[in-house]
């Protein structure tokens, strides 16, 4: 920041008061300079302090929640501002940068933009990247996976969720998210086992690696997936379940294959 620099801000707290109200025949463009505003704002004040406000005395800010076809639910946050009672208000940029941000990553989502994110760390489910100033995750099941995210490197990604409430971002390598689309419940993949845990085995189906549960493959004595199968075999099975906002896959495993 710079003296006598101008810059646009955030108000985040310390409000003297806030109301939320309809404006009934009124558009956010005429809603800013509008006398009803004003009006509304003193009398909400003056109620509140329990004696009259001059509108001199009035700093007012507003967030508009919904457009109606007859009017708008507007929040109004208000300041007063006189000699006896000077304002105090917290403003933030980075808030505000946060607030587009999460816009934008909205926006890329719903518009299915490939994003380009630099992995900053390697986690025990995959690596936490940057997008858009903001930190996202992309999630891997297999150990061949994880040496394959390498720090530093940039990958294209499509958003798959997004949590502005738990402040997460979900992503897929975008090579993951286009086969995922070209996949359907009852269809018959073949594949590589390139993963064996006690809870199933994990299986690349052309560049995707599926699951195949330990409960899906029909074998009544199955204890561990290693008594059939090794690291490399090749596998036919169904897909029973997708998953794209996690980019998984669940096989049922076909009787013959056994």
């Amino acid at each position: 920041m710079q003296l006598n620099e101008i810059r646009e801000f955030l108000v985040v707290a310390n409000y003297d008061g806030e109301h939320d109200i309809f404006f009934s025949h009124c558009s956010p463009e005429t809603l800013k300079d509008s006398d009803r505003l004003y009006e509304v704002t003193l009398d909400l004040a003056s109620e509140k302090c329990g004696h009259p406000v001059n509108r001199e005395d009035l700093l007012i800010h507003t967030k508009i929640l919904a457009v109606h076809g007859g009017g708008l639910s507007v929040r109004i946050y208000w300041f007063l501002c006189s000699q006896e009672h000077p304002p105090t208000v917290s403003f933030s940029i980075r808030k505000l940068e946060m607030r587009t941000a999460w816009e934008r990553v909205r926006q890329l989502q719903a518009e299915d933009v490939t994003v380009y994110g630099k992995i900053l760390k390697k986690t025990w489910s995959g690596a936490l990247v940057k997008i858009e100033g903001l930190h996202g995750s992309i999630r891997t099941y297999v150990d061949k996976q994880k040496e394959e995210l390498v720090v530093g490197k940039e990958l294209p990604l499509k958003i798959i969720k997004v949590r502005e409430d738990c402040n997460h971002v979900v992503l897929l390598h975008r090579s993951v998210s286009i086969r995922l689309r070209q996949l359907q419940v009852g269809q018959i993949v073949s594949g590589t086992i390139r993963g064996i845990k006690g809870y199933g085995v994990f299986v690349d189906i052309g560049g995707l690696y599926a699951l195949l549960p330990t409960s899906k493959i029909f074998h009544p004595s199955v204890d561990h997936p290693n008594q059939f199968f090794k690291i490399n075999d090749n596998l036919k099975a169904t897909i029973v379940k997708l998953d794209p906002e996690n980019g998984q896959v669940v096989l049922e495993s076909c009787e013959s294959s056994l």
